[in-house]
């Protein structure tokens, strides 16, 4: 009778720990966990791979915006909106005709 209420209570005592160790690994998740996801994508957004590929990816939309008619522009500029909402404009200090651009369509 004893080994089988050992059995049981050990058995208890596992999954209270599983339950209890797996509950503090949510909230670690959910607080320490966004924290580093959030400084993985500060530390990524300051790559020069990004920078270039955001860089390239507004070049193919001005030389599109300039080749557009009405209708064209306003989608294109709704896209840059949409892609570059949280892109600094001033990454692209060296290419000023760029920034300028970014600047003007995020202002409509």
């Amino acid at each position: 009778m004893k080994v089988a209420l050992s059995i049981v209570g050990g058995i208890l005592i596992f999954l209270a720990l599983y339950f209890g160790l797996g509950y503090l690994g949510v909230i670690g998740t959910k607080t320490v966990g966004k924290a580093q996801m959030n400084a993985n994508r500060e530390v990524f957004e300051e790559t020069q791979s990004y920078v270039e590929g955001k860089r390239q990816e507004l070049t193919k939309y001005h030389h599109e915006w300039v080749n557009a008619d009405a209708d064209g522009k306003l989608g294109i500029e709704a896209t840059i909106r949409s892609s570059f909402s949280t892109f600094d404009e001033s990454k692209l200090n060296d290419q000023p005709d760029l920034q300028l651009f970014l600047h003007r369509t995020m202002m409509k």
